[in-house]
């Protein structure tokens, strides 16, 4: 059984999701400047940047889902670490073994260089966070 979210949880989530997808977005962005006219270069960017945002939010998403028992907590955690690790890993085996196109256009280093921009945001954000939600509970709850 989970614990209902909070309005300050769910905000920060909410919060956490839109930061994500605007380090992406500027990151897809700063990478299609820098292709410059290189063919496919935009479609490479965004299978990326597709990738890496479905992995990146879900991860997100699943790794603030709240949870009173410490088993599924614990679950929630590596679950969170899988998707987000997993999506961009398949890409990234699909572009060895048959996208050699968009691998050609860079999509196999801008899977990368998403999914560190992310994975440096996400971790900012969890402890951003833990500490803004300690703050808020200790001024309006008895936890």
């Amino acid at each position: 059984m989970t614990a209902p979210k909070r309005p300050a949880e769910l905000g920060w989530t909410l919060f956490g999701t839109a930061v994500l997808a605007a380090v992406l977005a500027s990151a897809a962005g700063l990478a299609i400047v820098a292709g410059g006219e290189t063919p496919r270069t935009s479609e490479a960017v965004a299978f990326a940047a597709t990738i890496c945002l479905a992995g990146g939010v879900g991860g997100w998403v699943v790794a603030r889902w709240p949870s009173r028992n410490p088993a599924l907590g614990v679950a929630k955690g590596l679950g969170a670490v899988t998707l987000r690790i997993f999506l961009p890993l398949m890409a990234l085996g699909w572009l060895q073994t048959g996208g050699n196109g968009l691998r050609a256009a860079g999509a196999d280093r801008f899977v990368l260089v998403f999914y560190l921009a992310l994975l440096a945001t996400d971790i900012l954000l969890h402890i951003m966070g833990d500490r803004e939600l300690r703050r808020i509970r200790g001024k309006n709850s008895p936890d």
